[in-house]
């Protein structure tokens, strides 16, 4: 083993999936010399759990896990020694006090004989034209590929609640695998047959910890990191020259090789040096803060469903999850069950702290997904207040990257995760732990960064 004395020292700067990914396989091949600082008293990140005093756990949001490589798997098999449940995926949209599977467009022949018409309509429209989708903005691309129906029901009422922005200010250069394709020939044989057709998606399987909520991936992390973790301790400038981080504690933590999690616009802005140009890029970046709403009812879970998507105005959050039903342990016992909501919120969609845990349960009964009689039932709530929840792909994202990252680079300041590359597309949590992974693999044995490099 090569004197620690002597080995480069690596300085990770937050304990979320990309972090800790990286902290594995340090600790896999051995390395030691290296630390990782998380301003938080907890580890997670975006991935880490909370229970409350009525014995109710809660996620940073409507986490499910499924993975596309075979390093996030063996993490995910060795963190949770195979006590998971596995689903297969029952979800819906709620819209016209109906639920329609999802994907929508596949499934418009339950909507009300109108809402049909006008979707099919719009595909027909849409599917004419042919030739490829309209790519000037998020907005056009859909319109291009749905038709009017489609987008104005559902898409586009659905993702401003999402990304709490317009989405002719989004581009349609990030979407992938994460928008159902379009087959205006199948959508028209599933209404003849009566057929459900819900089986896309790369989420339609996933698997759940069976206690301790999305968390309990990572925590196990805790304690084989052991004294090399320092917790509650803030970045507040680097000194890419030096090589040195300086802490809100007062302390000071030098570096030979640097990996940050933290939000890249935050990351330029507290960079010693920094060109005025690169700062006014990283400025320009648009993000999106999220409450998430708990609510616990001591009741049985009224079916199996896992989640809801909620485009109707009348409930603030894009997504409602019967988080009970991805693990029984998320409620006290099976008398309970837990609704989780997601509300995202910026200076475009503003959303009011005081009031949201109130308006979060309105909406749920005007949805109709809770009746007015269930407040008797409610026994908990709980809010998370969440910074950076979504990291927005607008239009001048990419741009911007492309004059960002490289200036990192050349300082041997390494960003990556969900918020450190700023790209949506390679920011669920298998990505970014691998992520972490190569870049451990890359400082150590020169190897290829795959995920990171798929960024174009």
């Amino acid at each position: 083993m090569v004197n620690p004395d002597t080995e480069p020292r690596l300085l990770i700067l937050g304990a979320g999936p990309t972090g800790l990914g990286a902290a594995y396989r340090l600790l896999e091949k051995g390395y030691r010399n290296w630390k990782i600082v998380e301003r938080h008293p907890w580890i997670g990140g975006l991935s880490t759990s909370f229970r409350d005093d009525k014995g109710f756990t809660w996620d940073v949001g409507g986490h499910v896990v499924f993975s596309h490589y075979e390093d996030f798997d063996r993490f995910f098999a060795d963190m949770t020694g195979g006590e998971i449940f596995t689903h297969d995926r029952k979800s819906f949209i709620r819209i016209a006090q109906r639920f329609v599977p999802y994907p929508f467009q596949n499934n418009i022949r339950y909507l009300p004989p109108d809402m049909l018409e006008r979707c099919l309509l719009g595909l027909e429209e849409a599917a004419a034209h042919q030739g490829e989708p309209d790519r000037a903005n998020f907005l056009a691309w859909n319109l291009s590929r749905l038709g009017e129906g489609i987008t104005r029901l559902f898409i586009e009422p659905d993702n401003i609640k999402r990304w709490a922005l317009p989405l002719d200010q989004l581009s349609a250069e990030w979407v992938g695998e994460r928008v159902s394709p379009v087959d205006v020939e199948r959508i028209k044989e599933n209404i003849r047959l009566g057929r459900d057709d819900v089986s896309w998606g790369p989420n339609n399987r996933f698997q759940f910890p069976k206690r301790g909520g999305t968390g309990a991936i990572f925590e196990p992390m805790t304690q084989r990191i052991g004294d090399r973790l320092n917790l509650n301790r803030e970045a507040i400038e680097i000194d890419p020259v030096k090589r040195q981080v300086r802490f809100s504690d007062g302390g000071v933590e030098a570096y030979d090789r640097l990996l940050s999690t933290i939000p890249i616009d935050r990351l330029v802005a507290m960079t010693k040096g920094a060109p005025g140009s690169v700062t006014e890029a990283a400025s320009r970046l648009k993000h999106a803060d999220g409450y998430i709403v708990g609510l616990g009812l001591e009741q049985p879970v009224p079916g199996d469903k896992c989640w809801i998507y909620c485009p109707e105005k009348p409930a603030p959050f894009f997504r409602a999850t019967y988080f009970s039903n991805y693990s029984p342990h998320n409620a006290p016992d099976q008398k309970h069950y837990s609704f989780m909501c997601d509300i995202s919120h910026s200076s475009h969609l503003p959303r009011n702290k005081e009031t949201i845990v109130e308006e979060t349960l309105c909406g749920l009964i005007e949805t109709g997904l809770l009746q007015e009689s269930d407040r008797d039932a409610l026994v908990a709530t709980y809010l998370i207040d969440e910074p950076y929840t979504y990291p927005i792909p607008t239009l001048d994202r990419d741009p911007i990257l492309r004059e960002v990252h490289p200036w990192l680079e050349a300082q041997g300041l390494h960003s990556r995760g969900r918020f450190g590359t700023w790209l949506y597309e390679i920011g669920n949590m298998d990505h970014c732990t691998v992520m972490g992974m190569q870049w451990a693999e890359a400082v150590l044995d020169g190897k290829p960064e795959s995920v990171w490099e798929k960024r174009g």
